[in-house]
């Protein structure tokens, strides 16, 4: 058989001094498949962009887990894996799966970072001491779960806090004691729950009296329903996510001091099922909005959602959101815009050959734009690096350490923008000008991974015209460099 490989990349982790983009990783992993004369099908790329997946076991990987599957397959020969060791240092339970399938079918390891490639990898002595390493870390990481878990499930038996995590509002760290002022805000928001008014309400007037959260954040309805239905309000104790009822029912009270009555936080947990219920029957029936992630405020730059105005389906600015900006409204029709984007498609796949594209194209792409300033933030990055672990230390390391951070949230908010597409998603449509009326009757899956191949992103410009008037000249869409 050929070498045929199967590339994997994971966004960086919070924790990572270079903050490498995931677009940056597979083209390091592409790059050394060349040379090494691996061929790399399209549907062979597995990424997962999203943080959460350096997260606890449960979170939907739907990358790494492709990658498993095509590794036991049988029908590759390399597994090409960008920064095996940071996976070691993070999620060892993940390397050990890895280095045991690879054992299993056989398989050359590669890493771009890695010296030679990842020569050391394939070394038998070195791959098992990296195995060991990683069993042994996975066995420390389940004793020390167990040891928490244990720890946890006997304070809940004996009704003090457990499950440690962020301060609960109304409440000390550790200890839940009663912090007077914010107790005080719990019954007010009960009470104000109970007498009809709504979550927004709450938390508007909470943030208009300048209350600030646990956390030192803004108020949203969000947080206001957290508190109605937390069981710690009322003292109540919880073991495994339900709350401890005696033989009779009775719920079990626990240590801690209450906010508010049982039957208070009872009632408002009955309204909260009401109100959700009557929001289901009265909810319209939704609406897709295709083009989500794609469209952007060419003001503000912030993403542009699908959202209803009085049933008039809209892309509307996230920019009003945004704690200490000035508030952005800019909105276009949804109907039109989409039209208008689904005759540009027509247009662009005219000019891209699909044999050819769908053997070199990226998975992840970036604008040039974001591109380079992510570029020169991470040459800023790497200087800060270097200086704040080879030097001396000295009285500048706190504002060298406080910059740092700075510039490693600016990298993360930058790899945020990057796009992922599959690669073949224009292969399979032949040659020729493809039809209105055949795009239509194409797949709706298949004709949002068409528009992610061909569009890097769709800016909206001002208003220059009546309002009523759908106005095409304020769409800028910028396609991919296919």
């Amino acid at each position: 058989m050929s070498h045929q490989g199967a590339v994997y990349c994971r966004v960086a982790h919070r924790q990572s001094a270079r903050q490498v983009g995931i677009d940056q990783r597979e083209a390091g992993c592409r790059e050394l498949t060349a040379r090494q004369g691996i061929a790399v099908a399209p549907r062979r790329v597995f990424l997962d962009p999203q943080a959460t997946s350096w997260t606890a076991t449960g979170t939907s990987r739907p990358g790494w887990e492709g990658l498993l599957r095509e590794l036991g397959s049988g029908r590759v020969t390399h597994a090409v894996v960008f920064d095996v060791h940071e996976l070691g240092r993070r999620r060892p339970e993940d390397l050990d799966e890895l280095l045991t399938l690879v054992e299993r079918h056989a398989l050359v390891l590669l890493d771009p970072v890695a010296p030679d490639g990842g020569a050391e990898l394939n070394r038998p002595a070195a791959r098992h001491a990296l195995l060991e390493r990683a069993r042994s870390a996975r066995r420390g990481r389940r004793r020390l779960a167990d040891s928490v878990r244990a720890a946890q499930a006997e304070e809940a038996s004996s009704g003090r806090p457990h499950g440690g995590g962020r301060r609960a509002y109304g409440y000390t760290l550790g200890d839940y004691d009663l912090v007077p002022e914010e107790a005080d805000v719990v019954d007010r928001v009960f009470t104000w729950f109970l007498t009809g008014r709504t979550l927004s309400w709450i938390a508007r007037a909470l943030t208009d009296e300048c209350v600030p959260t646990a956390a030192g954040g803004r108020w949203t309805s969000t947080k206001v329903g957290r508190i109605i239905d937390a069981p710690r309000y009322a003292g109540l104790r919880v073991r495994a996510g339900e709350i401890v009822r005696e033989a009779d029912g009775t719920p079990v009270r626990a240590a801690w001091k209450p906010c508010v009555s049982v039957a208070d936080w009872e009632a408002a947990r009955a309204l909260r099922g009401l109100t959700r219920q009557s929001a289901r029957e009265n909810r319209p029936a939704e609406r897709h909005y295709p083009l989500t992630g794609l469209v952007r405020c060419g003001r503000c730059g912030h993403p542009m959602v699908g959202s209803a105005v009085d049933d008039y389906p809209t892309y509307a600015c996230t920019g009003r959101r945004v704690a200490g900006r000035a508030p952005c409204f800019r909105y276009i029709s949804a109907t039109r815009l989409e039209e208008l984007v689904d005759e540009e498609v027509l247009g662009l796949l005219d000019a891209v050959d699909a044999r050819e594209a769908s053997c070199s194209a990226p998975a992840a792409v970036l604008d040039a734009r974001t591109a380079e300033t992510r570029r020169r933030h991470q040459a800023r990055l790497a200087e800060l690096v270097e200086l704040l672990e080879g030097g001396v230390p000295s009285a500048d390391d706190q504002a060298a350490s406080r910059e740092r951070e700075e510039v490693a949230a600016r990298i993360r908010a930058e790899n945020r923008a990057v796009v992922l597409r599959a690669p073949d998603a224009v292969a399979d449509l032949g040659g020729g000008r493809l039809s209105p009326s055949a795009w239509r009757r194409m797949a709706p899956s298949q004709q949002a991974e068409v528009r992610r191949y061909l569009i890097g992103r769709i800016e909206i410009g001002p208003v220059t015209g009546p309002r009523s008037v759908f106005d095409p000249d304020r769409v800028r869409l910028v396609p991919h460099a296919c």
